[in-house]
């Protein structure tokens, strides 16, 4: 059997929607659809609509059953990998349900879970650009930072799975809180919603200031954004200069760490990389030599992620994929 002829089925799980896709092993979206409900709906409720609208996809991609090799299924953390389980979140219904087990006993199919960040780093890895590479990390840079990490051509998942928690490595004992409770982390500093809570802080009692008179923002505070930031930054305003160069010499530092500690062919960034390009990058790859030897920057190639938003796509397929590559059913495809 070629790769082409090899069929997946994934489901990406977030807190008000379940896309689900069928697609061959070299990425080809088959048939996609996805429930207007998700994980803050009762998990009763949404399983038996997922089984049935994976089953419907994959009629309608003119597939049998039979034909699907493997489900791999992406959600948000905290998972209980080993049991195969998604565990209680802050704001979701869903609470150490079975998931992995529910969906192959539903769709009679080896079912695969990982994290979102996982389920990224694998993708582009298969898909994207680290294409044919062995030691990579994703960074998924969106509302928060998560990571994923594959070294030795394998993804790295820990002792108890929750392995590469990149976004909350501490760069600050004496920093910011983070949503996760530490002080410092690099998350605090970078992540999208983080960022735009510090820029609001910093604008409290300044109704006249510039930030607050950029379209869309229309004088109040709670419009302002991370992409207001950046907006204020390209316009030189010089607090969105202060803070936007403030928090890529943070992500730098990161970098810096991840760099030292693994020694990666590749780092990707994710989401807030690939819509501010080089207004990002040019400053995080200036501040960069204070935190890595150039013998760790020389390795490692500093890049934004190819597929941009089409790692949601593929984040479900590339989990039962890697399941796949696992046991010794596929093999990775090569770099063009």
């Amino acid at each position: 059997m070629s790769d082409s002829e090899r069929f997946v089925l994934g489901y990406d799980i977030g807190g008000t929607k379940v896309a689900v896709c069928v697609a061959d092993s070299t990425g080809k979206i088959l048939a996609d659809d996805r429930l207007a409900s998700g994980a803050i709906s009762a998990y009763e409720t949404v399983l038996p609509d997922m089984i049935a609208l994976g089953k419907r996809l994959v009629g309608e991609a003119g597939l049998q059953m039979s034909d699907i090799k493997a489900c791999g299924v992406c959600a948000p953390g905290p998972l209980d990998l080993v049991g195969g389980r998604i565990m209680k979140s802050p704001n979701l219904e869903w609470d150490a349900v079975p998931i992995r087990d529910d969906l192959s006993q539903g769709l009679g199919a080896p079912t695969f879970l990982d994290n979102d960040a996982n389920a990224g780093v694998l993708a582009e890895w298969f898909f994207g650009s680290a294409k044919g590479l062995k030691d990579v990390i994703y960074l998924t840079m969106s509302t928060g930072v998560g990571g994923g990490v594959v070294t030795g051509g394998h993804l790295m998942q820990g002792t108890t799975g929750i392995a590469a928690e990149l976004g909350h490595v501490i760069l600050d004992v004496n920093g910011p809180i983070c949503g996760c409770g530490m002080l410092g982390c690099l998350e605090a500093y970078c992540g999208g919603r983080n960022v735009a809570l510090r820029v609001q802080a910093a604008l409290r009692d300044r109704p006249d200031h510039a930030l607050l008179k950029l379209p869309g923002v229309d004088g109040k505070i709670e419009n302002v954004n991370y992409q207001v930031l950046r907006e204020g930054y390209k316009r030189e305003i010089p607090l969105a200069i202060e803070m936007w160069e403030e928090a890529c010499m943070r992500l730098a530092q990161g970098i810096g760490i991840y760099m030292v500690t693994f020694n990666p062919e590749l780092i990707v960034l994710g989401t807030l990389a690939f819509y501010s390009g080089d207004l990002l990058m040019e400053p995080v790859q200036r501040y960069l030599p204070r935190f890595a030897w150039p013998e760790f920057r020389n390795a490692c190639r500093l890049g934004i992620t190819a597929l941009g938003h089409k790692i949601g796509e593929l984040a479900g397929i590339s989990v039962a994929l890697y399941g796949l590559y696992e046991a010794g059913e596929w093999e990775l495809p090569s770099a063009d």
